[in-house]
């Protein structure tokens, strides 16, 4: 059988193919941090230094990978220091629900450059929710 689409025609084992490499709900690969995630740090970077409690000397981003769920999810490695790299999971709204940013996790024991960027949960408290 084949599959047909705007853009040609596809038989089932290449569709497998693609399949394979598809992870529905997954984070997509690692990239190097660019302007739309400096900017997504700059905005939420005084709501990691309340939830660490303590002022960072530096906030660099250095590497990203998302999440598409209902909105984004976006796990940024964060250079804080020389010798220090935080982790922090960013949710950002959907515009029908007014968009915006809203931290929903930080890492500090990453203290080497070495450790890749990944999914992890949400760690913060949602009582007092953090917006920026």
């Amino acid at each position: 059988a084949v599959v047909s689409t705007q853009s040609g025609h596809y038989g089932r084992a290449n569709l497998r193919k693609i399949y394979k490499r598809m992870k529905c709900g997954g984070t997509g690969a690692v990239k190097p941090a660019d302007d739309e995630i400096k900017n997504i740090c700059s905005q939420i970077k005084a709501a990691v230094e309340t939830h660490a409690e303590k002022t960072y000397e530096s906030f660099e981003p250095h590497s990203y990978t998302s999440q598409v769920v209902a909105g984004t999810n976006y796990f940024v490695k964060v250079k804080v220091s020389p010798a220090e790299f935080v982790h922090i999971r960013v949710f950002e709204h959907l515009p029908c629900y007014g968009g915006g940013f809203f931290l929903h996790g930080v890492l500090q024991h990453h203290e080497v450059g070495d450790s890749t960027i990944e999914y992890f949960d949400q760690n913060m408290n949602f009582d007092n929710p953090q917006f920026t």
